[in-house]
């Protein structure tokens, strides 16, 4: 058992290299077949405690999936060390897999044309979760994410957003201490959004269980997490405090906006600083130009490359 002070997640010199095979013709492929080593994760460490929820960010391909992977056992390292709340991940200890949780915005858990009801009956006889236990915890979960409601509706005539709401209820039913959350709001709406991290800060602070969030979702982050890790082709580039990370960028803004030009319109997308936001949409304004305009907080797709550009010059 994993003592109070001792980390949920330590990752020490984590390496992962996969074997892909190189293409040169049908008739070497098929006698002399070559191979290449394409290195995902290259030395990677990071200790996460718990109580913690951390933003795991990247670009594709940076490592951020195959991390996760490792991390509840799917995946086997190539070399290096982990351990996750006392176990190592990949042996696939019964009393390890009981204490994480898993949320995939782009794949489900629950059973497409059952209700709600019924896939979470199952995920309680998996997880020998005591009735008793098992009603308490899907009530509060279902109360509390306000789709008590739904649970007698079958999951494909919900919302985007009621499903992945439904989604949470099955990856906490059996209280598990760490949650690995993989975009777990890619395409739901802002309104959906903003539900679902309020969920989960509350959560998160009222049980004192330990998150790992990857996202492309700055706002997720943001809301979210006070510590972030940042990893770049596999390897890590930052772990620290958010606030710190985002400092240089916080005179930086987005306008997007809509123009009459030679009698056209267009979108336009400037980044551009706070303090010359007022003078370009005043001279759209007289040129007669403006039919509508919105000013946005910069989005990971803006920041991670100045992050990775400034990282990269300074290793």
């Amino acid at each position: 058992m994993i003592g109070s002070s001792d980390p949920v997640i330590r990752a020490e010199n984590l390496v992962k290299i996969y074997r892909r095979r190189k293409s040169r013709g049908f008739w070497k492929d098929l006698f002399a077949p070559s191979w290449e080593e394409v290195p995902a994760l290259q030395g990677i460490s990071f200790t996460i405690h718990k109580g913690e929820f951390v933003g795991y960010i990247g670009l594709n391909g940076a490592g951020k999936t195959t991390t996760l992977k490792i991390l509840s056992g799917v995946l086997h390292p190539t070399s290096g060390t982990v351990q996750v709340l006392g176990h190592t991940p990949w042996k696939r200890d019964p009393a390890f897999l009981h204490r994480i949780g898993f949320v995939m915005g782009s794949r489900k858990q629950l059973w497409w044309d059952l209700p709600p009801r019924d896939s979470l009956a199952l995920l309680k006889e998996i997880y020998a979760i005591p009735d008793s236990t098992f009603r308490q915890r899907r009530d509060e979960l279902a109360e509390r994410l306000r789709v008590k409601d739904l649970l007698d509706v079958p999951l494909r005539n919900l919302s985007l957003g009621e499903r992945m709401k439904m989604e949470l209820i099955a990856a906490l039913i059996h209280d598990p201490d760490l949650v690995f959350l993989d975009e777990p709001t890619i395409g739901l709406d802002i309104l959906a959004q903003q539900s679902i991290r309020e969920f989960l800060r509350a959560y998160n602070q009222d049980h004192q269980k330990t998150f790992l969030l990857t996202t492309h979702i700055l706002s997720d982050v943001e809301a979210l997490c006070s510590r972030v890790i940042l990893i770049h082709h596999g390897r890590i580039l930052y772990d620290g405090a958010l606030m710190d990370l985002l400092r240089p960028f916080q005179n930086l803004r987005v306008l997007r906006a809509r123009l009459r030009v030679n009698g056209q319109i267009r979108d336009v997308r400037l980044e551009i600083p706070r303090e010359k936001v007022q003078t370009q949409v005043d001279a759209w304004v007289h040129k007669g130009a403006l039919i509508e305009v919105r000013e946005e907080d910069p989005g990971l797709e803006v920041i991670l490359p100045r992050l990775f550009q400034k990282a990269g010059d300074a290793l």
